[in-house]
């Protein structure tokens, strides 16, 4: 099992941070570049996103399950529950969580565990941690479009 874990720290209160990353919306806003369109399916706990990935057809979709959404402590989780046969994870697992630092400012906790399927784990790393400076960055864009 390879885990990735990133923090930074957010220039904007938890709230408003913790409204991107759990908002339809805001979920969307952030997986620019890597997701091309989301669908929700249901609602809270148990909701599956059905997501399009950037350059792959349309028919290829990639489903994740909320297994946990705790708003009081600003925390969630997916897991995938279909790779749409191009995610090379078995047992993909994201968390993330916003952890207030002051008035004004927040950390970001990422952490990705997965096990890579039939690619080395370096290789397997790379793409988990380009995916999470991708949504880093999706994260300062957004919230700076929002000041």
């Amino acid at each position: 099992m390879i885990t990735v874990e990133k923090a930074t720290r957010i220039a904007a209160p938890a709230d408003p941070l913790w409204h991107l990353l759990s908002s339809r919306e805001g979920q969307c806003r952030l997986e620019r570049g890597i997701v091309a369109s989301i669908e929700f399916e249901g609602d809270g706990v148990g909701m599956i996103r059905h997501m399009r990935l950037e350059g792959h057809p349309p028919e290829i979709v990639v489903r994740e399950r909320l297994d946990l959404c705790d708003p009081v402590a600003r925390e969630m989780r997916l897991s995938i529950v279909d790779t749409g046969d191009v995610v090379p994870f078995a047992c993909h697992s994201g968390h993330a969580r916003v952890i207030p630092a002051g008035p004004a400012a927040s950390i970001l906790y990422l952490r990705t565990s997965f096990v890579p399927v039939d690619m080395e784990d370096e290789a397997a790393r790379a793409i988990a941690e380009r995916n999470h400076d991708m949504l880093i960055a999706n994260v300062r864009a957004a919230l700076a479009e929002a000041i």
